[in-house]
């Protein structure tokens, strides 16, 4: 078993596995184990103060990790659905059979 074989097996059985790290949500109309947390601090090219209270619009962001085999690597500016609820792309990048999307929705 070489490494590529190692990495895929420890991304299926741990990582993106529902009874360890992962949740199941619904992710651009499909159902996957993901992992979604909630950002608190900056993205990047933004300050946190500069992110939170600009122009008295509430915005909060969302990391979600995904193995690239189950998606793929959506274009920054665009709209993408998790859960029923819209939100925008931020970031998106893929490195070793990962996906990060960094995702963000605007209240006021």
């Amino acid at each position: 078993m070489n490494f590529k074989d190692t990495l895929e097996k420890d991304l299926s059985c741990v990582f993106f596995n529902a009874n360890e790290l992962a949740d199941k949500h619904v992710l651009g109309g499909q159902e996957l184990d993901i992992v979604v947390e909630s950002n608190l601090g900056a993205v990047k090219g933004y300050g946190k103060d500069q992110l939170l209270v600009s122009q008295e619009v509430y915005s909060h962001f969302k990391t979600i990790l995904v193995k690239s085999s189950d998606f793929y690597v959506p274009n920054i500016g665009s709209i993408l659905d998790l859960d029923g609820e819209e939100y925008y792309v931020e970031e998106a990048d893929e490195e070793l059979g990962v996906i990060r999307i960094v995702i963000s929705a605007y209240e006021s």
